[in-house]
């Protein structure tokens, strides 16, 4: 959640600014690495800088220009910031040339922009090292332009005022006035806003160094596609709310349209035709049929369907082999590519041409319904279509209309062939509405859909005002009718639609253009991203050439290649897996996806040095797809198929039945039947799946990891269910991964073997062994459409992904389910799922009930939005449970329903018992997972005993199930990521070693051991360490993130946190939320719960130490003696002791030094020290208190009291021995200090303590003579204040103590009393900036501040400790001081030191001999 996350402040950038610029000494040889390490800097600081803003940014240039914006920047330092980043850019290539001058020019702009950014004062010791001035820019004056991408800053009636990417022109002014023809660019006033992207076609620039464009294109990036586009082009009228309607109207499954996929199959057959082997109507409908099976099952055909089909074909036949080779000389049915995909993001167009000549000089689009038979030409839609292709081809191609060929062939008819020419007119009204369907969808992603609702009507899409019968009789009654479902919906069903749009439309919008944290994930990514950057990242492989191509099956085009992949460097990790969509192209310079045709598909296999490639459209003819001197690139491809299948389910949700409606929105609860009864017996089992059975309209389950959720809960359900003789099933889920894993469980049960069951999907996506599942090869004994229609009716079973039948909605018109399982239901984000379970079959419910099983507690559904963006505040919708459009319906379902409709499974098979303990109280405290328990969860040890343990790292191995192992952050370095860490890798290989010595005769690399990374960078780090060790069986071993681990396990898993920053640290904790007061990190919860046997961590325990749940994770860790202090050369050397400390040692009294009467106190008002017997209890003790880190602000009143005594008893002891141990050693300077000012002292304790600093400082003064105390005791809870007056008015009555909630909170006459003489002034902060914000930080010194240069005569001194050592928090802390007055300076200059707190050694107990703690003192006292 955000609000957890680490503000990175000026300070920090500052910092490595300074580091990356001093070391070493700036020279020509090493200003390349600089470049690189300081464009690092430049991207933490602006995403940073821009982290709250809801905006979406195409790329760095973008993001800093709004901040430059934003921040009032002057044109000089705007411009000098991106010449910084173009020069850092320039610096990864190859051509990069050195210049002392211009670097110093940029670090002087890369300083600027962190202060003017943060608005802080730049460090008095980097101004001595920058240049005084910006660097000038030169003016250029240029004629003729053809393509400026600029961003919108302001504009009037006449001229926009903008920002592009250029050293030359930074600033231009756009008159759009005179732009294009005839003032036809005048429209785009009414899209302008701030930092709206334009590409500018074919500028010319005038003597008064105007821009003035002949084209426009709005959002660019927002890439739409051509055919889509083209649909808007109604008889009716051209009104963008076209594309609106298209997108949420159900998808069309009618006899016209499959009419035109068998034309299109036709074509591809007659222009790869082998003389040997004529086509056949036979042979081409066979085919077609046995891909679009289910589309002819769920059609209504006419009884003249073959009919006109073969009258098609006999017409096609004659436009390729007679009509196109007479009257077009240049037509070449060999160099002829077929469904030739492009993106032009000049123009914001994506689509794919039915058939196109390789040189450019022929384009011939098909389509197999009517032409407009009353003028005996073209529809205008397919015109536009038609010519918008060669739109793209002349400006992303440079091809000139002159040189171009273009045709539409109407294959219905036998003089179907028509030659058209380019209509300039009709493409700029083209561009005219793609740009306002563009701003139109940036409309609805800022939750613009709920005026264009109010304001839809017939009449505003009837622009051409025509009352003709299409449009009275058809048209628009079917317009009302939508408008009607939209319209006449209750309040809540209506919010309901709204904020959803809303969401799915920003997920689309952001899944194009890239997201405000992450614009790689976005498509633009692929053209705005340098080649480097795509190569550090594994986004692109380039070289790459031909080496075999092949048909996959007989009947299909040559769409299987094979490719070699040249040799790479070392650290080189392609992001590519298996069943990746991808993009193939020819790439002979620099690689850009915009200026060559693409060839879609999916990877099948990879391997370091060949890849294969399944095409989604494969070409008949093999040697066009290319030849072995060509080389190609692969970069991933983007996909809509998901939000756009929301955005119809949305709208299948206003029509679903209203009981349906109710359900979902948790407005009617479930109901049951308690008189049904089981048929069968599961065992353990029986009462859950009589649970679910009894459950009438749906039933939710909770499967923690390990639970057997999917082999046990779900099979035995899908049994019972099959008991009722007449009930079909449906088993969805949301990935193929997890599809394969239900097909799996029904095969392995013996399921499959009694009721066979149809896989609904994509063989590419499909799992090899389940293949012949799928509903094509299910469908051989049917040689008719009856018999397939029968099979369809028959089948009880159906499975695929929710995407799958998603996007066949017209399923549900022939089969009816009396139960949906969703699995991994928690992943599926709401609106992904709401359609199918909306989806009527003949007016009822296609779905009568559903189970949602799942666990929300681990990684949900991939969402681009953050939590600001995804938020619900709606009243209506809080009303329901939606408080975050990124949580599941599972989620939302499971908090509303009563508990008779909802189970959890609380038998897990998979952790041992030591491992499972702190997820179980860290994340499952509600649920009380238990073990089975099975064999392994028994075990004593990890390994077999007999292994040996001759040295440290095997004994710790063998002894110790939770073990963390700390690894310092090594030096930035410009030749390796700042997404890897050395030490980290070198630990991950040592640690591997001794596992397979110790699992030597047993090892299976997909069994024994797993490594989890966040960062695929450091996967290739890891691998790389690993081929040291000359172990081959290691090779083989899983290293992947905890997304790939989800679903899987592994004996022994090895987590390398990697994390080197607070950015990356924020990274890796994003995905959390809070329940109950206890924050649940999903992503730390999979990667735990992944291991068997053991769990083994090695990360930076100063970063990590940052965040709570990780600093509750290694306190857990230490406390149960897996935490090894010893640096990494000790570990790698086995020079380290291992811990062997007693359980709960802490809580006895013989483990502290306490003054007699305060361990009387204590036993009498705290507790006996001695804490609870059992471990488990012990540990739910700590997890209560945070491991001592609990905000007692945020803690709910009903827990406040418990909670404090628990805290007190566990830390309140540690807290007075470190505060004495640390004012000791201070103490000489202390007590002169005191002396000074004649002992007036006033003590101020900022402490998330129950007073222990005030009594051990009290203690400290005890033998100050004349020392005369007064102290602030300021604390976050009553409770605290009043156990610290009992102890302070026990044991010194004398002091003169009073206990405010805040600094501000004390009088002024307060201070005047204590002002008059000097007096020495304490600030002491104890265990305290550990939990609070930068903000709050900052606020507490610019109070103090106030304090000290009000009263000047005092003396003042600030005490900081936290007893978390090397684990502790301290960017809160450095944040303060950097805001703190520059006269309390550090008493040492090299402070912070860690201090140590000494334990008494005696035989009964065994407790560490000492503990780190953080101490700092700054004082204006000379």
């Amino acid at each position: 959640m955000e609000s957890h996350r680490i503000k990175l402040q000026s300070f920090d950038l500052f910092d490595r600014i300074e580091r990356i610029h001093r070391q070493p000494t700036a020279s020509p040889e090493n200003i390349r690495a600089k470049y690189i390490l300081l464009y690092k800097v430049l991207e933490e600081a602006a995403y940073e800088l821009t982290a709250a803003s809801t905006l979406n940014f195409a790329n760095l240039f973008s993001r800093i220009d709004y901040i430059g914006k934003e921040k009032k920047m002057t044109p000089s330092d705007r411009y000098a910031i991106q010449t910084m980043r173009r020069n850092c850019n320039k610096a990864m290539g190859d051509r990069f040339q050195p210049d002392m001058k211009e670097y110093l020019y940029d670090l002087r702009a890369l300083v600027r922009f962190v202060s003017l950014g943060f608005e802080e004062d730049i460090p008095a010791s980097l101004l001595p090292e920058i240049p005084h001035s910006n660097r000038p820019y030169p003016g250029t004056r240029l004629s003729l332009v053809p393509y400026i991408r600029a961003y919108v800053t302001s504009w009037n009636d006449s001229q926009i005022f903008a920002s592009c990417d250029s050293e030359e022109e930074p600033f231009i002014i756009i008159n759009y006035e005179k732009a294009g023809y005839e003032g036809d660019q005048l429209y785009i006033r009414e899209l302008l806003r701030e930092n709206l992207p334009l590409n500018l076609l074919d500028v010319k620039v005038d003597e008064e160094n105007h821009y003035i464009p002949k084209l426009i294109v709005a959002y660019p990036d927002y890439l739409i596609d051509v055919s889509a586009l083209s649909r808007c082009f109604r008889e009716y009228g051209h009104h963008p709310l076209n594309y609106f309607m298209d997108k949420i109207l159900p998808r069309a499954n009618s006899a016209p349209i499959l009419m035109g996929n068998l034309a299109s199959q036709l074509l591809d057959d007659f222009i790869n035709e082998n003389p040997d082997m004529p086509v056949s109507y036979a042979g081409s409908v066979n085919k077609f049929f046995s891909s679009a099976a289910l589309d002819f099952c769920t059609c209504s055909l006419p009884a003249d369907f073959h009919a006109q089909a073969q009258s098609q074909m006999m017409n096609i036949r004659s436009f390729i082999h007679d009509m196109l080779p007479r009257n077009i000389s240049g037509f070449d049915r060999q160099n002829t590519l077929l469904e030739a995909s492009f993106i032009s993001e000049r123009l914001g167009l994506q689509g794919r041409v039915d058939m196109l000549q390789k040189d450019f000089k022929i384009l011939i689009e098909q389509k197999a319904g009517k032409r407009d038979e009353r003028k005996n030409r073209h529809k205008e839609e397919h015109f536009v279509q038609m010519m918008l292709y060669q739109g793209v081809l002349m400006y992303n191609f440079g091809q000139q209309a002159k040189d171009m060929q273009t045709f539409l062939l109407y294959s219905k008819y036998k003089d179907g062939l028509i030659l058209e020419h380019f209509s300039e007119k009709l493409f700029r009204e083209s561009i005219r509405l793609r740009n306002c369907i563009a701003a139109q969808e940036m409309n609805f992603a800022e939750g613009g859909v709920t005026k264009v609702i109010e304001g839809l009507n017939t009449d505003l899409l009837n622009e051409m005002q025509t009352h003709e019968r299409l449009w009275t009789d058809f048209q628009e009654p079917q317009l009302q009718a939508a408008i009607n479902t939209l319209k006449r919906c209750t309040p809540l069903e209506r919010a309901y639609f709204d904020r959803f749009f809303t969401f799915v439309s920003k997920e689309m919008l952001l899944n194009k253009t890239g997201g405000n944290d992450d614009p790689s994930r976005g498509f633009a990514a692929t053209w705005h991203n340098p080649t480097k950057e795509k190569m550090e990242a594994g986004n692109i492989l380039t070289g790459l050439t031909v080496a075999d191509k092949k048909k996959s099956s007989p009947e299909k085009g040559y769409d299987w290649l094979e490719l070699n992949i040249p040799q790479q460097e070392d650290d080189f990790l392609p992001n590519f897996r298996a069943g990746d969509m991808v993009i193939l192209y020819s790439c002979q310079g620099e690689p850009d996806v915009r200026s060559q045709i693409l060839m879609k598909g999916n990877i099948v296999d990879l391997s370091h040095d060949k890849l294969t490639l399944q095409l989604r459209n494969g070409q008949q003819n093999k040697d066009i797809i290319g030849n072995e001197n060509e080389t190609y690139c692969i970069e991933h491809d983007s996909s809509d198929m998901s939000p756009a299948n929301a955005l119809k389910g949305l709208f299948q949700f206003l029509n679903a039945t209203d009981l349906r409606k109710q359900q979902l929105l948790g407005r009617r609860m479930p109901t049951s039947d308690p008189t049904k009864k089981l048929n069968g017996h599961y065992g353990a089992f029986d009462s859950l799946v009589l649970q679910e059975k009894q459950a009438n309209d749906y039933f939710l389950l909770v499967g923690p990891p390990g639970t057997g959720k999917t082999s046990c809960a779900l099979r035995y359900m899908v049994e019972e269910a099959l008991t009722e003789p007449e009930a079909s099933i449906l088993l969805l889920s949301y990935t193929n991964r997890a599809v394969d894993e239900i097909c799996s469980m029904l095969t392995e049960s013996g399921i499959s073997g009694k009721t066979p069951f149809i896989r609904i999907g994509h063989e590419l996506s499909c799992d090899k062994r389940f293949r012949t599942y799928l509903l094509k090869n299910s469908l051989t004994d049917c040689p008719k459409l009856a018999d397939i229609k029968r099979k369809i009716a028959e089948t009880r079973i159906f499975v695929g992904t929710t995407t799958a039948f998603a996007s066949r909605p017209h399923f549900f018109n022939i089969k009816r389910f009396e139960t949906a399982f969703i699995d991994e239901a928690s992943q599926i984000l709401e609106p992904d799922l709401i359609g199918l379970l909306s989806a009527r079959h003949n007016g009822k419910n296609a779905i009568e009930k559903f189970v949602l099983i799942g666990d929300y507690k681990q990684l949900s559904a991939i969402a681009l939005q953050n939590g600001t963006e995804a938020a619900v505040t709606n009243p209506l919708l809080n009303g329901i449970g939606l408080y975050d459009c990124r949580n599941s319906l599972f989620e939302r379902l499971y908090g509303q329903c009563p508990a008779d409709f909802k189970n959890v499974l609380r038998k897990q098979g998979r952790m041992h018992p030591d491992v499972s303990e702190f997820p179980n109280h860290a994340f499952y405290f509600h649920e009380h997972l238990e073990p089975v328990p099975l064999e392994h969860q028994k075990e004593a040890y990890p390994y077999n005993p007999s292994a040996g343990t001759d040295s440290a790292t095997e004994r710790l191995l063998m002894n110790r199930r939770m073990i963390f192992i700390p690894a310092g952050t090594p030096e930035e370095s410009a030749t390796l990521s700042d997404k890897t860490n050395i030490n980290e890798a070198r630990i991950v290989a040592s640690v591997l070693e001794y596992v397979y010595r110790l699992t030597a005769d047993s090892f299976n690399p997909d069994k024994t051991v797993g490594v989890i990374v966040p960062y695929r960078n450091q996967i290739a780090m890891i691998r790389k360490e690993i081929s040291k060790l000359n172990i081959p069986a290691l090779s083989g071993i899983s290293i992947d993130t905890v997304e790939r681990y989800q679903g899987s396990q592994r004996d022994v898993i090895i987590y390398s946190f990697t994390v080197r920053n607070f950015s990356q640290l924020n990274f890796l904790t994003s995905n959390t939320f809070s329940e109950n007061g206890f924050l649940i990190d999903r992503k730390l919860n999979v990667a735990i719960t992944r291991a068997r046997k053991q769990l083994i961590l090695t990360g930076n325990p100063q970063i990590l130490g940052a965040n709570v749940t990780f600093y509750k994770l290694m306190e857990y860790i230490r406390m149960h003696n897996g935490y090894i202090e010893a640096s990494v050369s000790e570990f790698l050397e086995g020079r380290f002791l291992l811990p062997e400390y007693d359980r709960q040692w802490d809580l006895k009294d013989s483990a502290y030094n306490l003054p007699e009467e305060m361990s009387r106190l204590y036993a009498e008002y705290i507790g006996n020290g001695q804490g609870q017997e059992t471990t488990e209890t012990d540990t739910e003790c700590r997890e209560s208190t945070a491991y001592g880190r609990i905000d007692f602000r945020k803690v709910p009143q009903e827990r406040i009291h418990d909670c404090i005594q628990t805290y007190n008893r566990y830390y309140m002891r540690k807290q007075y021995m470190a505060a004495r141990t640390a004012f000791e050693i201070c103490g000489n300077w202390l007590r002169q200090a005191i002396r000074n000012v004649s002992g007036r002292t006033v003590f101020c304790d900022f402490s998330f303590e129950a007073g222990s600093s005030a009594l051990a400082f009290a203690e400290t003064c005890r033998n100050i003579r004349h020392c005369d105390l007064n102290m602030l005791c300021i604390y976050p809870a009553d409770e605290l204040a009043q156990t610290a007056k009992l102890f302070l008015q026990k044991l010194f009555p004398e002091a003169n103590a009073s206990f405010p909630p805040s600094l501000s909170a004390v009088k002024n006459e307060f201070w005047t009393a204590h002002s008059r003489l000097s007096e020495l002034i304490i600030f002491h902060f104890g265990n305290v900036f550990d939990r609070i914000s930068e903000d709050e930080a900052r606020s507490l010194a610019l109070q103090i501040n106030q304090l000290v240069h009000s009263r000047p005569l005092n003396h003042y001194a600030v005490f900081y400790r936290d007893d978390a050592g090397k684990r502790a928090h301290t960017h809160p802390y450095r944040t303060f001081c950097k805001h703190l007055t520059k006269e309390l300076h550090p008493l040492q200059p090299q402070m912070p030191f860690y201090g140590r707190l000494i334990y008494p050694q005696n035989k009964d107990i065994r407790t560490p001999a000492c503990e780190d703690f953080l101490y700092e003192v700054r004082t204006n006292i000379q």
